[in-house]
């Protein structure tokens, strides 16, 4: 088919249903700026995929275009439950043993490390940030994270790679701004 005969039915898909799948998933997320967050990511998907809606017609496309946004609004819930749960991990658990700390310097600098830990993860790109935290605070294994994510266990271990490696280039050009600040 020709992009105009897509395009076209995107539109009309769109025009059709954006109102009803902006209503669901409000419904679902009880926040306007998620649900519109989700709306865009829904359309991306069926762009993306739009010949598989082309040749369904348009109106038994309305069931796949509902199936994407449950799949989405549960991408949703799942990665925000695995960044809550790592966040209250990390509070409840420090990485260093309250007993480590021997002097007010070091009880700072142990603070302001974990300070910059937090926003070098946070600054990691979402799919890496949830391989790393599924493994260091979930303790799973790279075969257990692609089944929860649904992605092969060797990308999973790629991505684990490429996230380490962007964590210590972030900790690094933070540690190096920061002692300029002192110079």
């Amino acid at each position: 088919m020709s992009d105009k005969a897509y395009e076209s039915f995107f539109n009309q898909m769109y025009d059709q249903y954006h109102k009803a799948v902006y209503a669901y998933i409000l419904g679902r997320v009880s926040s306007k700026d998620s649900a519109k967050e989700l709306l865009q990511e829904t359309f991306l998907r069926i762009w993306n995929h739009i010949h598989i809606g082309y040749d369904m017609g348009l109106d038994k496309s309305r069931f796949w275009l509902f199936k994407i946004t449950k799949n989405i609004i549960t991408d949703y819930y799942r990665s925000r439950a695995s960044r809550l749960k790592a966040e209250e991990q990390l509070k409840a658990n420090p990485l260093l043993p309250a007993n480590s700390v021997h002097s007010p310097e070091e009880a700072y600098q142990r603070k302001n490390d974990m300070r910059l830990m937090e926003k070098a993860i946070n600054n990691l790109p979402e799919q890496l940030r949830i391989v790393l935290v599924m493994q260091v605070i979930g303790h799973m294994n790279s075969t257990e994270i692609g089944e929860i994510i649904e992605i092969p266990p060797g990308t999973v271990r790629y991505r684990l790679s490429l996230a380490r490696k962007k964590l210590i280039n972030e900790m690094n050009s933070m540690n190096s701004v920061g002692e300029e600040a002192y110079q």
